[in-house]
C-alpha cells in the first residue's frame, strides 16, 4: 500500500514537474500590432495619409498599425510619462529634435535606436541624423520637413529700384536706406512680438563671431569649460542691436508676431523678413518676384551660417515591449520606403528631402536652399541649449536693445541661468557619462 501511495506521489510530482518545464519554455505570444502615439496632427491631410499607411502596412505584413494622436507637441512627454505609468503599449512616438535631448537626460524615456537603424541610415540625407544623435547614439529619425534660416526679399521692388542683393552688413545698411528713401517702408520685419524667436538671430550673429564654431564653443558653455561672459557671445548679442542702430530693424518688429509679419512682407509694407520656414509662403502667392538671401557677413573672415534642421521626428520609448521590435522595425522600414513617405510627409509641403526620394516643392528659391543653405546648416542651438538658458538669451536681446542693459549683463544673465540649473537642478550636459549599466539596460533594445 505504501509503495503504491509513493508511486502515485512521484508521479503526480514528475508530472507537476514537467509540466512546470513545459510551460516556462513557452514562446511569448508574438504581438500582431504596433502602435504609434504623438501629438495631434497639424497639416492637412496628415491623419489621412497616416490611415493610409497604416493599411497598406497592414495588407502587406498582416501586422496592424494603431494610431493614438493627442494634445500638443510640447505635451509629447507628460503623455508618454502617463502612457508607461498606465502600462499601455506604445511602440514608437512622434517626437521634435528640440524634445529629445530634455527627454533622453531626464528621464531615459527614449530608447537607444543606433544598431537598429543602422540598415536604414542610408535613406536619410546627408546631416538629417545629426540632430537626433546626442553623445553619439541615435535616440530617433526626422520624418518631415527641415528648415534653414534666410531672409525673403522682395526681387521687384530691388529691381526697380537697382538694388543688388546685399551680402555684408554695411550693404544691407546701405539698401535699407535706399528702400526708407525711395518707399518710405521698413526694410526688414521680424517676429519680435514671439519672444522666443530672438534666439534665432543669436544663433546666427554668434556663429560668425565664434569663426563659425557655434556648437563647439555651445558645448564647452554648458559643459562649463568656457563663460557664456566671454567676447564671442558678448560680440554675438551686440552684433543684433547693430542691425537697430543701424534701422535695418526698427521698433515695428517689437510689436510683430508671426501673422504680422508675413502680412507686413505680402502686402509690401516690409521689403524683407527674417524667417527660419520656407512654408510660410507656399500656399500664398505674393504679387512680386520673391527671392532670398543669405545673412548678412557682420565679422570679417567668417563665412554667413544658417541654422536648423527636421524638426519632426519619430523615436522609441524605452518602456516599449522589447519582443515587439521585430514589428516595429518592419514598420519603421515600410514608412521609410519613397512612395510610402511621400504619403505622409507630401502633406508638410516639404523643400528638404529629409527622406531620400521624397518629392519636394519646385520652385528656384527651394533649389538655392538646398544647393546653398542646407549644407553649411547646423542644429539650432536652443535644440541643445535647456530650456533655461533659452529662456534667458530671449529675455535679455530686447533689454539689450533697449539700452536696458549692456550686452556683457546680458551674457551674464545667461551664464546665471545655467549656473542656477546646475545648482539647484543638478543639471549636466554631458549626462551620458554619468549613467551606469543600469541606466544603459533601460534604453537598450
Amino acid at each position: 500500500m505504501k509503495k503504491t501511495l509513493w508511486f502515485f506521489v512521484m508521479a503526480a510530482m514528475l508530472f507537476a514537474f514537467f509540466a512546470g518545464c513545459s510551460k516556462s519554455n513557452e514562446q511569448k505570444p508574438q504581438s500582431n500590432e504596433v502602435v504609434i502615439m504623438g501629438n495631434a496632427r497639424m497639416y492637412a491631410g496628415e491623419d489621412e495619409a497616416w490611415e493610409e499607411l497604416a493599411r497598406d502596412f497592414e495588407a502587406e505584413t498582416g501586422i496592424k498599425l494603431t494610431i493614438r494622436w493627442q494634445g500638443k507637441w510640447n505635451e509629447v512627454p507628460q503623455n508618454m510619462s502617463a502612457a508607461k505609468l498606465a502600462g499601455e503599449k506604445v511602440d514608437l512616438v512622434t517626437v521634435g529634435a528640440g524634445l529629445i535631448n530634455s527627454i533622453v537626460a531626464r528621464s531615459g524615456s527614449l530608447m537607444d535606436i543606433s544598431e537598429l537603424m543602422e540598415p536604414y541610415r542610408s535613406r536619410f540625407k546627408d546631416g538629417m541624423l545629426d540632430s537626433y544623435t546626442i553623445g553619439g547614439r541615435l535616440w530617433g529619425f526626422p520624418y518631415g520637413n527641415s528648415a534653414a534660416g534666410f531672409i525673403y526679399y522682395n526681387k521687384t521692388m530691388f529691381d526697380e529700384l537697382g538694388i543688388a542683393p546685399p551680402k555684408t552688413f554695411e550693404e544691407l545698411v546701405a539698401a535699407s536706406n535706399t528702400i526708407k528713401q525711395k518707399k518710405n517702408i521698413i526694410p526688414l520685419i521680424f517676429r519680435g512680438k514671439d519672444a522666443s524667436y530672438w534666439s534665432n538671430l543669436f544663433f546666427t550673429t554668434f556663429a560668425q563671431t565664434t569663426g563659425n564654431k557655434p556648437i563647439e564653443y555651445t558645448q564647452d558653455f554648458l559643459a562649463g569649460t568656457r563663460s557664456f561672459n566671454s567676447p564671442e557671445e558678448i560680440a554675438g548679442l551686440e552684433a543684433i542691436k547693430r542691425f537697430f542702430d543701424a534701422g535695418v530693424l526698427t521698433s515695428d518688429s517689437l510689436d510683430t508676431n508671426g501673422d504680422g509679419m508675413k502680412a507686413a512682407f505680402l502686402q509690401q509694407k516690409a521689403a524683407m523678413m527674417h524667417t527660419h520656414n520656407f512654408q510660410l509662403l507656399q500656399s500664398q502667392a505674393p504679387d512680386f518676384e520673391l527671392g532670398i538671401l543669405e545673412f548678412p557677413i557682420m565679422v570679417p573672415g567668417s563665412f554667413s551660417q544658417p541654422f536648423g534642421g527636421p524638426g519632426t521626428g519619430i523615436a522609441v520609448p524605452s518602456f516599449a515591449d522589447r519582443d515587439n521590435i521585430p514589428n516595429t522595425m518592419k514598420f519603421i522600414e515600410f514608412m521609410l520606403r519613397p512612395e510610402n513617405a511621400n504619403k505622409v510627409i507630401a502633406c508638410y509641403k516639404p523643400v528638404v528631402d529629409v527622406v531620400k526620394g521624397v518629392q519636394v516643392v519646385d520652385d528656384p528659391n527651394v533649389k538655392f536652399l538646398n544647393d546653398v543653405l542646407i549644407p553649411k546648416t547646423v542644429t539650432y542651438l536652443d535644440w541643445i541649449w535647456p530650456a533655461e538658458v533659452n529662456a534667458a538669451v530671449y529675455q535679455v536681446i530686447p533689454a539689450i536693445i533697449s539700452g536696458r542693459m549692456t550686452s556683457a549683463q546680458g551674457a551674464q544673465t545667461v551664464q546665471d541661468a545655467l549656473d542656477r540649473i546646475i545648482a539647484e537642478n543638478d543639471y549636466s550636459y554631458e549626462w551620458w557619462k554619468n549613467w551606469n549599466d543600469s541606466d544603459w539596460k533601460k534604453v537598450t533594445p
